[in-house]
């Protein structure tokens, strides 16, 4: 891309290469000084991001809990299938 930056669903999985786990809403805020602009940088839109990388098993789902407004909140952590995904493709 022309800023430096790699594609936003890439950021989001590249966020949990470190082995963190960690739910939609904290992705959100730790992408957001870099993809602060962009229109898909939202709490739905990256929600949607994880499902999908976890139905795919590059994700892994470790937890849900209920969030402050009685939603459930779901934390995910990286598969060793997308450890492998990663290291293959996007790094």
């Amino acid at each position: 891309m022309g800023n430096g930056l790699v594609p936003l669903h890439y950021a989001i999985i590249e966020h949990f290469v470190g082995g963190c786990e960690d739910c939609a809403a904290g992705v959100v805020e730790a992408l957001a000084p870099d993809y602060g602009g962009y229109k898909m940088l939202t709490l739905r839109d990256v929600e949607e991001a994880l499902a999908t990388a976890k139905e795919n098993g590059i994700l892994d789902e470790t937890r849900c809990v209920l969030g402050e407004q009685g939603d459930v909140v779901v934390y995910y952590r990286i598969s060793d299938f997308g450890k492998g995904m990663v290291e293959r493709y996007l790094m």
